[in-house]
């Protein structure tokens, strides 16, 4: 397994790191490598594969902010799979697949739904050619047709979208995809810090001041290795919550939260330092720290904030700690 998964991680960076700007890179991802599959069963023509290479994915579009849909579709997929409508996954999976469609889930909002015409608002909601919202429990399809806007970070689209009496088709009971979400999302947001780091340590290698290296400053080395020491303990975070994720552990609610805190937090923290130790040069258009940090504020707030997730936690050990 381990042969594999980094058989996939190659493929994947190696597919990305080729690819022009004027490249398709989704359809690409899709095509030669199956990323959108990689979690759908081989009966609807993906891999049958789990969460924990969906991760090595997402680790490395992460690295690369890259702005293909991977996490609004994964997250698509496991409500197709979790809804008990077989006809909805017959004809979804198999066009998710092939990379025809582009799918996400909502369920961060409010909305009603009133003579199969569904009504509301929806948060963290990715760009996708087909919405499955969750109203009152239960699962819609609804053909998008909205243009979701950016947040602050402009390397991809995601944001609230307004559904205003849209057709909307009952696909069975909703899921809870909190947990599943924070997991994935960590996985990117690791792959970004790492790659954060790793543009950071190799400036302050060649930017010279004094006549010497700024990295051999032992100011900047201190903190260059306390952020390898929060990246590595994000990545340890992120993947523990996967495998619980992935094994069913009873755990796995508050292993997802812990992650969500940790690589949030750690994905801010290694992008400032990123910006702060380029100087004046990072916070210019044509640069990228600043598009690293916008996409550590942005997706710190993906699927509700850190704060949010550390009452989530508190409240677990105030009521372990009562019994």
């Amino acid at each position: 397994m381990l042969e594999e998964h980094a058989a996939l991680r190659s493929a994947v960076r190696g597919l990305v790191g080729s690819a022009g700007p004027d490249v398709d890179l989704w359809a690409r991802l899709c095509k030669e490598i199956g990323v959108a599959g990689l979690t759908i069963p081989e009966e609807y023509g993906g891999a049958g594969a789990t969460l924990a290479e969906a991760a090595i994915v997402l680790e490395e579009l992460g690295r690369v902010l890259s702005p293909v849909p991977m996490l609004g579709s994964l997250l698509a997929v496991e409500a197709l799979l979790r809804c008990g409508d077989e006809e909805a996954r017959a004809r979804l999976l198999p066009a998710i697949c092939a990379g025809e469609r582009t799918v996400t889930a909502a369920w961060d909002g409010s909305a009603t739904v009133e003579d199969g015409l569904v009504s509301g608002e929806f948060r963290d909601v990715f760009a996708a050619d087909v919405l499955l919202v969750v109203v009152d429990g239960r699962l819609y399809e609804v053909e998008s047709g909205d243009d979701v806007g950016h947040t602050i970070d402009l390397s991809r689209q995601v944001g609230a979208v307004r559904l205003d009496r849209r057709p909307a088709v009952p696909s069975g009971t909703a899921a809870d995809l909190r947990d599943l979400a924070c997991a994935a999302l960590s996985a990117e947001q690791v792959g970004t810090a790492e790659r954060a780091l790793e543009l950071t340590v190799a400036y302050v290698k060649e930017r010279h001041q004094f006549g010497r290296p700024i990295g051999s400053f032992q100011v900047l080395q201190h903190r260059l290795a306390e952020a390898y020491v929060r990246v590595q303990a994000a990545r340890s975070a992120s993947q523990t919550a996967v495998d619980a994720l992935v094994s069913g552990s009873p755990d796995a609610s508050r292993l997802a939260a812990v992650a969500k805190v940790t690589c949030s937090e750690t994905l801010r923290a290694t992008a400032a330092e990123m910006v702060q130790m380029h100087g004046g040069i990072a916070i210019t258009w044509e640069h990228d720290a600043h598009r690293f940090l916008r996409r550590a504020w942005a997706s710190a707030r993906l699927y509700g904030p850190p704060d949010v997730h550390v009452a989530r936690l508190t409240s677990t050990v105030l009521v372990d700690f009562a019994h």
